[in-house]
């Protein structure tokens, strides 16, 4: 046996075993984690027309551009996140634990025809940069994403 460890060859092949078995030498532990960041998060906003009158019934689409890509809403960067209709106040909100997003793409659109007020244009916003608090780990803390006013235009008849 002690020809077997003076060996450098052989020492070499245990000391490979012994990593391949999760055993080391270092005596060193490091923890590890498993898991999907993620983050609790809310937008909310409003959507009005040229007067400032509160708009309702229109659709929002919520979604998560992963890099500057082509302004079309379904492409391979592209992950929507959730559909939404405005309330009769014209207002959105949602609020989500889920993968932290950091550029958030907002699309509305008219669905309803000449229903509260009109046929609008669509309207599309992208909000940037956007940082979490208090996080740690997986989690990355808490956003609140207040997104402007969006005003839409009547479409020309």
């Amino acid at each position: 046996m002690r020809k077997l460890f003076n060996n450098p060859h052989h020492a070499g092949f245990i000391s490979l075993l012994l990593a391949l078995l999760g055993l080391g030498s270092t005596g060193c532990y490091m923890p590890l984690m498993y898991g999907t960041p993620n983050a609790d998060w809310r937008v909310k906003g409003k959507v009005v027309d040229e007067d400032n009158h509160p708009i309702s019934g229109l659709q929002v689409v919520l979604g998560n551009r992963f890099e500057n890509s082509a302004d079309v809403i379904y492409d391979v960067n592209y992950s929507p996140l959730d559909t939404l209709l405005t309330a009769g106040d014209g207002s959105y909100c949602l609020e989500r634990n889920s993968f932290p997003v950091n550029l958030l793409d907002i699309h509305i659109q008219d669905i309803d025809g000449d229903l509260n007020g009109g046929e609008f244009e669509d309207a599309h916003l992208v909000i940037r940069d956007i940082s979490y608090d208090g996080g740690k780990g997986w989690y990355e803390g808490h956003a609140d994403i207040d997104v402007p006013d969006i005003i839409l235009k009547k479409k020309q008849k």
